[in-house]
């Protein structure tokens, strides 16, 4: 925490509500002020925190800036540096972002007592490098616009366009949630992100967290198309805290091992954090999403083939994580989006537009059919096994008995509800016929499929 003033915005906290709430202040700030104003009641005035010397922090209102703090008695050098780079309100021009360290040299010249904050170096390198990033975007568009791949040789397999393009989006920005429809190859988007940010950024450590039932099929897609090693954590504490010290570039947990494991995840310091099937954490109350929430990293990668299902607040909090500052606080998103009746129930939701443009720099999602002229043409291979003995006998007698209640409603004209109920009994009693006896009897297991499959 740093008090530097009495007023809104004038101090800092490092609690995340702080970072996002706009407020210019927090619960922690009010009690440090509160607690001073006891203390020295009679003598706290402006004069206390006259300043001697300039400082730069940032600004946490409904947008970041960065903020000029002079001195009561600022010298020449520092009026004149102000007037160059900074504006009317002292705040830093855009423009200055990108020869920020000409700015830094210029005031340690002017004062060499001048305080820069290092929230300020965080947030004008993140700037920086997301603009940078905008930049290279726009050139690797460019080129798969005039048909180059822009991303041939980053895996061992040939991208699809559409996945091409998720890939450049997710590298480039850094942070963003990629919506696409289920069967799209989210996966195959999120590898190709890893390596692109490897080979630009350098990034060492992948933390993926996913369904416990899919984290070996991530590691099997990672094995096939990367040549980076990963690992899965596993097993009783000791053996999962040995694999958390000693991580490779991919480490593959679980949504139900966060809560668990929530200290070694943090100090794994993840270059990158993947979430699959993020539908996990659009409940912002339950205690896996508050917990995921507290894991950091410089680039982050949200998984989900559908951000929004019952409310809206499942898609701010997907959102969240990977910008918490993208749609506001929560309780300004609520009251701005809700439409509550004179009783106080939801009704419904509006400015669906507003937060639509607002996720439009994170958020990517394609349907099936807007990228249908990219995938390639389906093939069909039809297989054809006959059932064993073992199986055609009963699956027969069910047909027998099916036969039997469709001649009794073609002479009836109607079936009751018990005789559409065997319908549907015996319809799928023949399918898992078709599988393997052993669905039906729980004894033999006689299944011509599974043996094609082997062979295949």
């Amino acid at each position: 925490m740093a008090i530097r003033g009495l007023g809104l915005f004038e101090n800092y906290c490092s609690c995340p509500d702080f970072a996002i709430n706009t407020l210019g202040t927090c619960k922690h700030v009010e009690a440090m002020l509160l607690r001073l104003r006891k203390r020295h009641q009679k003598t706290l005035e402006a004069a206390k925190f006259k300043r001697t010397r300039a400082s730069i922090s940032l600004q946490y209102g409904n947008t970041i800036e960065v903020r000029l703090r002079m001195p009561a008695s600022p010298s020449p050098a520092l009026l004149s540096l102000a007037a160059e780079h900074f504006d009317a309100n002292g705040l830093l021009r855009r423009d200055r972002y990108r020869r920020f360290s000409d700015v830094l040299e210029a005031l340690r010249n002017a004062d060499g007592q001048a305080v820069i904050y290092n929230d300020v170096l965080d947030y004008i390198d993140r700037e920086n490098e997301l603009a940078e990033g905008l930049e290279l975007e726009r050139k690797l568009l460019a080129k798969l616009k005039r048909g180059l791949d822009s991303t041939a040789g980053v895996l061992k397999t040939t991208l699809l366009p559409y996945q091409a393009r998720g890939a450049i989006f997710a590298a480039c920005r850094g942070r963003m949630v990629l919506a696409d429809d289920m069967g799209l190859g989210k996966t195959v988007q999120a590898l190709a992100m890893a390596e692109l940010l490897r080979q630009r950024r350098g990034i060492e450590r992948v933390l993926v967290i996913a369904p416990a039932s899919v984290k070996y099929q991530w590691k099997t897609e990672i094995e096939k198309f990367t040549d980076c090693s990963v690992k899965v954590v596993e097993g009783l504490l000791p053996q999962r805290r040995a694999i958390y010290a000693s991580p490779e570039f991919f480490t593959l947990t679980n949504y139900e091992l966060v809560l668990k494991d929530i200290r070694y995840m943090q100090e794994l310091r993840p270059d990158l954090i993947v979430l699959d099937e993020a539908q996990r954490i659009r409940n912002w109350t339950t205690a896996t999403a508050r917990t995921i929430k507290q894991l950091k990293s410089r680039y982050a990668l949200v998984l989900t083939g559908t951000t929004l299902e019952n409310k809206l607040e499942e898609l701010f909090s997907v959102a969240e994580f990977v910008d918490g500052r993208r749609l506001g606080p929560a309780f300004r998103f609520v009251d701005e989006h809700r439409v509550l009746d004179d009783k106080g129930h939801l009704t419904g939701y509006r400015g669906l537009d507003q937060i639509h443009e607002q996720l439009a720099p994170i958020l990517l999602r394609r349907t099936r059919p807007e990228v249908l002229k990219d995938l390639p043409e389906r093939t069909d291979i039809v297989f054809r096994v006959p059932l064993t003995s073992q199986q055609a006998e009963p699956y027969y007698e069910q047909s027998d008995l099916l036969a039997a209640l469709m001649r009794k409603w073609e002479r009836q004209g109607w079936l009751s509800e018990i005789d559409q109920k065997r319908i549907l009994c015996y319809i799928q009693n023949m399918r898992m016929l078709c599988n393997s006896t052993v669905l039906i009897d729980k004894q033999t297991h006689h299944s011509p499929k599974l043996q094609e499959f082997r062979r295949s």
